[in-house]
């Protein structure tokens, strides 16, 4: 791989003085194996311990200032700020000295970001989903929580929650929309219509307007 111009020894050494790591260079500088043992070389940059107290003692030399502030207490942001230590090289400080390394809560998706994200309109007015199934039932992942994904394709359509089995009402057997599904309210609104449509033609005929 060749050097990119402008990433010079100086540029490796300084991060090799980070402790970034090869591949970190690498992917930051574009520069091959053969540029960072070459600068480590023109630069007299030792390699680090990788391992036990050495370690420990190299860190604990190398970064007082950045250790003192994390024994207190001190954000990553103050840290940076204080000692443009790198985000990565305060996590290998933090591994290393046995301190407890903060975990990044994941972003939890709402139900209908979820929603948006995995209904796939088809056809006429149909739905497919796209997301995870447990057996053949749609899974829709939440909140930390898991849900049925017809039933709440139902309640974001209706506006409400189900009643009881929801079931498709067209003639896509795996549809999801919400406009094709029905629950006991749904189903016994649609057996009322279809009885007073019943009864209207036997009086008036099937003919009449």
């Amino acid at each position: 791989m060749t050097r990119p111009r402008g990433a010079t020894d100086e540029q490796i050494a300084a991060m090799l003085r980070d402790g970034a790591t090869h591949k970190e260079i690498k992917t930051t500088l574009r520069v091959g194996g053969s540029s960072i043992t070459r600068a480590r070389t023109t630069q007299q940059i030792p390699y680090v311990p990788r391992t036990g107290d050495d370690l420990r003692a190299h860190l604990t030399r190398r970064y007082p200032q950045a250790i003192e502030m994390l024994r207190a207490g001190a954000t990553r942001q103050s840290i940076t700020a204080a000692t443009r230590i790198s985000a990565g090289t305060l996590t290998r400080i933090r591994k290393a000295l046995d301190l407890p390394v903060p975990q990044r809560p994941r972003p939890s998706s709402t139900i209908p970001q979820v929603l948006a994200r995995h209904l796939q309109p088809y056809g006429d007015g149909h739905a497919r989903w796209t997301g995870p199934h447990t057996g053949t039932k749609p899974e829709l992942n939440a909140g930390g929580r898991r849900y049925n994904a017809r039933r709440q394709s139902f309640a974001a359509h209706h506006g409400r929650t189900p009643e009881g089995r929801v079931t498709t009402t067209c003639t896509e057997p795996r549809c999801i929309a919400g406009a094709h599904l029905a629950d006991d309210i749904v189903r016994t609104e649609q057996q009322a219509e279809q009885q007073l449509d019943a009864t209207f033609t036997a009086i008036f005929g099937p003919d009449a307007p």
